[in-house]
């Protein structure tokens, strides 16, 4: 009988020699990550070229850029009101009664001009040629002054005004939406090679697994162990599996989802590449905060709403005045008929008066400019609003970060704790002192402070673009 369990201990020993060669071979981890990389894709792209990329190719923002471009033409498009204008017309036609007709034809034009003050001066050559009375020129001029509405530049200007506003937002849209495009691809690169680690993680966890497997058959063989240890060690093995396969399934998504917002064909091979290492944040709050007031574009853009909606207030102002203007006209055929001189004896006509076309009650003027004070109003109380929020913003990332450090702190230590408990489960598996199920326990806890710790890493070095984004410097302006 005793020499039956030396035989046992005997076996069980060059099983554990044995299976130590096969799993804690020195640079395994290494050869893995080799074989990794012999199977990755040839096109590997550093982060910095990704986020090149990014604001390039984007769509989004291809799609925010032709907004912008139509914006400038709508600036073009006010700024042409005040241009010098040339209205050239034709008509050809037969006129008559009963009895009689003719053929008609001629040829005019208008010459005008629109200052920023509303003053508005046109010159109207003309020609017409009948079968009757023959060839009739004329010349006519025509000036409209605004009396009380529509004189004044800001009244004048203010498609112009509203024209560059809206230019100007449309910028700062642009600006915006490259931030949230650079954070959402360094978020998606570090996405990716988190799953690329886990994959690593779990694929050698699963080796490891195996080889527990296979330990506790053998041992369940010779009776060293009993049937508890095999199914415990195939249930770990089922879940690290599985694990696996969400990773792998994970990863793909992820590049995928990667390459489409890089425009990159999704067919084609890519390989982010970023680095994993980080320097811890050191600012002051306070620093922090005053950073951030004097750089984010959205207070500039609060701003701009608000003296635009003052601006827009003095306009419906204007508009509760009489649009009353006074208008001088004067025409006359100034050729004969073939065209040698003056015509003494040609028609003549001149005309000053004033016009109006304003409703009395004007219920529709004041009811606009009552609008605009609520307007302002309330892009007073958002421009306030929006200051508090971007401080807010600012200390709850640096508070984040801080909590981060905090958090991989204590995953490296739960790492130093997982590995000194994981080796003295293996010596006392090893010497039959118990089951695997301490050993199992500690390589479990292990791997998920492994992956724990990689999570908080990646959360600091991505929480760092994002405090970078709060204080308005991620980007060049």
């Amino acid at each position: 009988m005793k020499v039956s369990r030396v035989c046992r201990f005997v076996v069980f020993a060059l099983f554990l020699v044995g299976s130590s060669c096969v799993f804690f071979v020195p640079g395994q981890a290494a050869v893995q990550t080799s074989a990794i990389h012999k199977a990755s894709p040839d096109r590997a792209m550093q982060l910095e070229d990704l986020l090149q990329r990014a604001l390039q190719a984007n769509r989004t923002l291809q799609e925010n850029a032709l907004l912008v471009e139509s914006s400038r033409y709508s600036r073009q498009s006010a700024e042409s009101d005040f241009a010098l204008k040339f209205q050239p017309s034709a008509n050809f036609g037969i006129s008559g009664s009963n009895t009689t007709s003719e053929q008609t034809r001629g040829i005019s034009g208008k010459i005008s001009r629109k200052n920023s003050l509303g003053i508005e001066a046109s010159v109207t050559p003309s020609i017409s040629y009948r079968e009757d009375s023959g060839t009739v020129t004329g010349l006519g001029a025509r000036l409209s002054i605004p009396l009380f509405r529509g004189f004044g530049r800001e009244y004048n200007y203010d498609a112009l005004y509203a024209a560059d506003f809206s230019l100007a937002t449309a910028t700062r849209n642009m600006y915006l939406s490259e931030v949230e495009i650079v954070l959402e691809t360094v978020g998606l690169v570090y996405e990716v090679l988190r799953q690329q680690e886990l994959v690593k993680l779990f694929s050698f966890q699963k080796q490891r697994f195996e080889g527990h497997v296979h330990r506790a058959r053998i041992m369940e063989a010779t009776g060293l162990s009993s049937p508890i240890d095999t199914y415990r060690a195939r249930i770990r093995l089922s879940d690290v599996r599985e694990q696996l396969t969400i990773a792998r399934e994970k990863y793909r998504s992820s590049l995928d989802r990667l390459k489409v917002l890089l425009a990159y064909p999704v067919e084609s091979t890519l390989t982010p590449q970023a680095p994993l290492s980080y320097s811890p944040t050191r600012i002051s709050e306070a620093k922090a905060i005053g950073i951030a007031l004097e750089n984010r574009i959205e207070l500039e853009q609060s701003e701009a709403d608000f003296l635009e909606a003052e601006r827009k207030s003095k306009v419906a102002k204007r508009g509760l005045l009489p649009d009353i203007n006074l208008v001088g006209t004067y025409r006359k055929s100034a050729f004969s008929d073939d065209f040698t001189g003056f015509d003494p004896d040609s028609d003549e006509f001149w005309s000053l008066g004033l016009t109006s076309s304003t409703d009395f009650s004007r219920s529709r003027e004041k009811a606009a400019y009552q609008q605009s004070l609520l307007e302002k109003r309330r892009r007073q109380l958002q421009k306030q609003s929006r200051k508090d929020e971007i401080i807010s913003e600012v200390k709850s990332r640096l508070d984040a970060l801080k909590q981060e450090e905090q958090r991989i702190a204590l995953r490296e230590d739960q790492i130093i704790q997982a590995r000194g408990k994981m080796r003295l489960a293996e010596i006392k598996f090893a010497h039959g002192m118990g089951d695997n199920f301490d050993l199992v326990e500690s390589e479990t806890e292990f791997l998920r402070a492994k992956t724990n710790l990689l999570s908080e890493k990646i959360g600091y070095i991505v929480g760092q673009y994002r405090l970078r984004a709060a204080l308005g410097t991620l980007l060049a302006r």
